[in-house]
């Protein structure tokens, strides 16, 4: 409730203290702020309570039935772990535990969803009306490529999303190289005659471990290059948002052109000479 009140005060005082009509200042960092602490304040602050139970209803909902989920995923994992290898029902119990395990997936990514739907309505209604850079970077933080939208620079949303895919791609693969190897190295060195490497051997221990190395520093490596692009992603945001207003109409412009000079009638010779011009417009 104190966070709350700070939240709104601000803007009570201000339009009980502001005479003069002098310009508010931009809260839109509080905004997001207050609405990552407590969801639903920003709506408040922005008097959209119709808005408030909507996506309390919406986010309670979805971790609900996620956390049935997980409940049904552990029992039925548990079952499967527990029975033997020679089980015909075994593998049934496998797909029955990956159903469950992916919808409560599904439902708290839709949580989530809600609730990152309950901070950009805060951001975007609060600056309705005028172009924000603070709300292109808030958006694009929550979301890649939504602050390139608020811009209106969709043609870059492709390409962040090509950028983050591709090094998604890229960290998956090395991972599953990453733990190929090196469960082939710990069934080599674990000491036990039952379990053999999927090499069956024929792999040194320098060798497994040359390999998962690789695999790991490659892992790490796309893991960065995935952060680079998402930090681009926000400054590129940012940018667009202050250039969003910059004057760039013809009334403005700086032309270099061929051109034909003519020299003074006083001259003998009127012959015409050529060149470049420089003209400067504001």
């Amino acid at each position: 409730m104190i966070f709350l009140f700070l939240l709104i005060a601000p803007a009570a005082y201000t339009q009980t203290n502001n005479p003069k009509g002098l310009k508010k200042p931009d809260i839109t960092t509080r905004i997001w702020l207050g609405s990552h602490v407590l969801p639903g304040s920003g709506q408040v602050y922005n008097r959209d309570y119709w808005k408030i139970p909507i996506f309390y209803a919406g986010m309670g909902t979805m971790a609900y039935q996620g956390y049935q989920m997980n409940s049904d995923y552990k029992k039925w994992q548990k079952t499967y772990l527990a029975l033997p290898t020679s089980d015909p029902d075994r593998e049934k119990f496998k797909i029955k535990a990956t159903e469950y395990r992916q919808n409560r997936n599904l439902y708290y990514a839709a949580a989530t969803a809600f609730y990152l739907a309950s901070v950009s309505d805060a951001v975007l209604v609060y600056n309705r009306g005028k172009h924000s850079p603070a709300a292109a970077s808030i958006l694009s933080t929550l979301v890649p490529g939504m602050g390139q939208a608020y811009n209106g620079a969709y043609w870059k949303i492709p390409i962040i999303y090509g950028g983050l895919s591709t090094f998604y791609f890229i960290i998956d693969w090395n991972n599953r190289g990453y733990n190929r190897f090196r469960t082939a190295l710990f069934n080599l060195i674990d000491g036990d005659p039952a379990t053999v490497d999927e090499f069956n051997g024929t792999r040194t221990q320098e060798e497994l471990r040359y390999y998962m190395d690789n695999y790991r520093r490659n892992r790490d490596l796309s893991a960065l290059g995935f952060a680079v692009v998402y930090a681009l992603n926000i400054i590129d945001a940012n940018v667009d948002g202050h250039l969003y207003d910059w004057n760039v109409d013809d009334n403005l412009t700086f032309r270099v052109e061929p051109a034909v000079f003519n020299p003074s009638q006083n001259l003998t010779y009127n012959t015409p000479a050529f060149g470049v011009s420089c003209r400067v417009t504001f």
